[in-house]
């Protein structure tokens, strides 16, 4: 599928960013309008809007969920470092920050940058692949183009997954030849387990998550924030019991496949399995899964 090259600027003060968005300003926030599918991105008052990363999932520094209180995934375990990361990677040298993490000064104000856009979520942010600097060679700004994985490698979706900063999280409208090479990533950087990577410290996969309250995920275990975020409403409804969690989990009806196989599944109970100490584990590897979009 193509997808739209947008020429802009970076711009952080006021906003909260986190490991997988950042606000951007287009050279012509017209373009905005250009974004395939049918929900539109939201512009603020200087006509930029909130960029979804593409394809990754950076551990929650603040998921609000069912509220009223954000939650986040253990901060001390690096749920910051794929922000921080993200950043620097840009061109952001110091950045000042109030006590809930707005951005209050960065040095630049603004770095230039493009997005490859997708398309829009439900919340009105553009889903994009994110660059720096000028678009690569061949793209024009405003046009739809098909995206290799040599113009995936010039994105900071790429390098968090290289540096396992981030989770992947595919949906079925990434062209097939660039989830395969960001699964490739993955494994390598599951291989390597960097200290301060998320294979290092994540128990999703093997051991599980073993909750007793709320904190066993917000203070001292890893897990895939996709499984987080819906750990964190549960326990807050009904409590860290998770008998009941495979039925919260079917209805939500969310479809995916798995690798190798073309039939559906409904709901990610069908990868998960609960022990009788109370301990979640995922069964199959997140690389392995394609969601199927709404």
């Amino acid at each position: 599928m193509p997808m739209l090259a947008i020429k802009g600027t970076y711009r952080i003060i006021n906003t909260r960013p986190d490991g997988d968005t950042v606000s951007f300003l287009p050279q012509d926030p017209g373009f905005w309008c250009d974004v395939p599918g049918r929900n539109r991105v939201k512009r603020n008052s200087r006509g930029g809007g909130t960029v979804r990363m593409d394809a990754i999932d950076a551990l929650e520094t603040h998921y609000e969920g069912v509220g009223p209180d954000e939650v986040h995934q253990p901060l001390d375990l690096g749920a910051r470092a794929a922000r921080d990361e993200l950043l620097s990677w840009l061109g952001f040298g110091t950045v000042l920050m109030d006590e809930k993490e707005k951005v209050t000064a960065s040095t630049p104000e603004t770095v230039p940058g493009f997005i490859l856009a997708s398309g829009a979520d439900t919340f009105g942010r553009c889903i994009a692949l994110v660059g720096r600097g000028d678009l690569p060679s061949g793209l024009k700004n405003g046009e739809r183009t098909v995206v290799t994985t040599d113009h995936l490698h010039q994105t900071a979706n790429h390098r968090l997954l290289e540096l396992g900063l981030v989770y992947p999280t595919f949906y079925s409208k990434l062209p097939e030849e660039l989830r395969a090479d960001m699964a490739d990533t993955t494994r390598q950087a599951r291989a390597t387990k960097a200290p301060n990577s998320v294979w290092a410290k994540d128990v999703t996969f093997e051991s599980g998550a073993r909750i007793e309250k709320l904190d066993s995920i917000t203070e001292h275990q890893v897990i895939l924030p996709k499984l987080f975020r819906r750990l964190a409403d549960y326990i807050r409804l009904f409590g860290p019991s998770l008998s009941c969690f495979p039925a919260y989990l079917a209805g939500e009806y969310e479809e995916f496949r798995l690798s190798g196989q073309e039939e559906s599944l409904h709901g990610l109970q069908q990868v998960i399995e609960i022990t009788d100490n109370n301990t979640i584990r995922m069964t199959r590897l997140i690389e392995d899964i394609t969601i199927v979009e709404k």
